[in-house]
């Protein structure tokens, strides 16, 4: 993809500082005797995000830097800053519906930003994903998700 390049190139950069200054960040959180606590977790996850992001950083460097490319898709641009605007009424939903409630209309509604028709297969991803992800972080990592005050 000759033309995503350059995007690319300088998404990997932010990724990569990204993770750094949360790694940084973390550095006084607590560790727990047992499981992957609030000290290891964002560790862990910076960690992989700094190596994807320098996979990305690569691999766009290979062959060459390009010449600036198309213009903007605005319409692309509109729907990811509509995907951080969502995201950021679901956080602060999160404590009063809780992740099981809330967490399926969230990837229901951004499978269906980005285009995709099967409605059937966007509820069953959505409902499966939000149970694999919060028996995982339950009872793998022990991490409790928020329940919310419904429950």
């Amino acid at each position: 993809m000759k033309e995503t390049k350059r995007v690319d190139f300088w998404t990997g950069i932010a990724l990569m500082a990204l993770s750094v200054l949360v790694w940084v960040l973390t550095a006084d959180l607590p560790i727990p005797k047992r499981g992957i606590g609030p000290g290891q977790y964002p560790r862990v996850i910076t960690t992989i995000m700094f190596l994807l992001g320098l996979v990305q950083v690569i691999t766009n460097l290979k062959g060459g830097f390009p010449k600036k490319g198309e213009p903007t898709n605005w319409l692309h641009l509109g729907r990811a800053l509509l995907l951080a605007l969502i995201a950021f009424v679901y956080v602060r939903m999160l404590k009063f519906f809780g992740f099981p409630l809330l967490t399926p209309f969230l990837i229901f509604g951004a499978i269906k930003l980005f285009g995709y028709k099967n409605t059937k297969v966007s509820i069953l991803v959505s409902l499966g994903a939000t149970a694999v992800i919060f028996l995982l972080f339950n009872v793998v990592f022990m991490v409790f998700l928020p329940l919310g005050k419904i429950f």
